[in-house]
């Protein structure tokens, strides 16, 4: 994972790769063979309550091994998914189960220069789309099945360089309406990602009122589109930021808007639009590529953004006209609102920098995850 303070150690990204068994009944049959041991290993655990992986292992090695025709390898990886699940105490109140094709961790597994790996004995084809190298004996990755396909999500370690001292700040602003604003005026929409997920919301509605065999089988076949869709436009955002603030030897500055949904109360009608809202995610992609791409990124306090008039400083609720107006109250000064917003914050990360106030972002929350977490 990325550290914030340090550069040294490079940074883990999961990189998905998809894999091509030449028999893959036999790959289904080993993952459906490893969550129906981990079925049984949970419930072993919640009847004795043994939620460690150390005692539930001294416990159930042998006959783990033995019934399952488990390798050491395997044995090893069901007790610690199987001891993960119960890792807090309020999931130790009721039993722990998983679906018979659920993911599965990776141990011991190897990658070959010929793109073949090994996975539990089995060896097959794959294909990586990405140009990082990959580890030939990694420590972490998963192997799911999605859709009539085989993926592995594989953890890899890359360099990060150590960012330059920016010259300014590209201000961000991320909104529903207009994904991204940055302060040099340019406006990424968000009306084709909406308009998707009104039509698709629309389109599950009427499926799941039908409720037929073939409109189930249309809901399965659509599932995924929308967030592939979404998560396609903010790849495309995020690169064209952290190419333009690198360009120009900028940082880049965003808001903190954690908790922003708590915060905020939206009418009914705005609730689906308002929970669907992928900021985190486009910031998530804009804090890893910044980081790959050595620019830094802050993050400030959005109180006020959008209602500060950049040119006079007068704060007022009445600055804001409507969604895409802003006009000051005090000096008249008039200007696409979200516009504003990244102006003003830019104007704060250069103060905070100059202060010292200025936090640097957080590493992506996915890069962190443990792989017992992506199980």
């Amino acid at each position: 994972m990325l550290d914030s303070l340090s550069y040294n150690e490079g940074m883990k990204l999961i990189v998905q790769i998809k894999a091509e068994p030449e028999q893959p009944q036999a790959l289904l049959d080993m993952i459906t063979r490893f969550n129906l041991a981990c079925n049984w290993l949970s419930a072993i655990a919640f009847k004795e309550h043994i939620f460690h992986w150390l005692p539930l292992q001294r416990r159930v090695y042998r006959e783990l091994r033995e019934r399952f025709n488990f390798t050491a390898a395997e044995t090893l990886v069901a007790i610690r998914k199987v001891a993960y699940a119960y890792r807090y105490k309020a999931r130790r109140s009721t039993l722990a189960t998983f679906r018979p094709l659920g993911s599965i961790p990776l141990f011991k597994h190897v990658y070959y220069g010929d793109e073949t790996v090994r996975l539990y004995g089995l060896r097959m084809p794959f294909h990586n789309h990405r140009p990082e190298p990959l580890p030939k004996y990694p420590k972490e990755g998963t192997l799911s099945y999605r859709d009539g396909q085989f993926y592995i999500h594989q953890v890899i370690e890359v360099e990060v360089p150590e960012p330059y001292q920016p010259q300014g700040f590209l201000g961000c602003d991320l909104g529903v309406v207009n994904i991204l604003v940055d302060s040099e005026g340019q406006v990424y929409s968000g009306g084709k990602v909406n308009g998707l997920r009104k039509r698709h919301a629309r389109l599950r509605a009427r499926l799941q009122s039908i409720g037929t065999r073939s409109a189930r089988r249309l809901l399965r076949k659509r599932r995924r589109r929308e967030g592939r869709f979404a998560r396609d436009v903010n790849h495309v955002i995020s690169k064209k930021v952290v190419a333009k603030a690198k360009t120009a030897t900028w940082g880049i500055a965003l808001e903190d808007l954690k908790g922003i949904r708590e915060r905020t109360q939206v009418r009914k009608a705005d609730r689906r639009q308002h929970h669907s809202w992928a900021f985190d995610q486009l910031r998530q992609f804009l804090t890893y590529k910044a980081a790959l791409a050595g620019v830094a990124l802050v993050l400030v306090d959005p109180h006020n953004t959008s209602r500060t008039c950049p040119e006079c400083g007068h704060i007022d609720k009445a600055n804001r006209v409507s969604q895409a107006e802003f006009r000051c109250q005090r000096c008249g000064f008039c200007h696409h609102a979200d516009s504003v917003a990244a102006r003003n914050i830019a104007r704060r990360a250069v103060l905070g920098r100059a202060s010292g106030d200025t936090p640097d972002a957080p590493p992506p929350e996915e890069m962190c995850k443990s792989l017992a977490e992506v199980t």
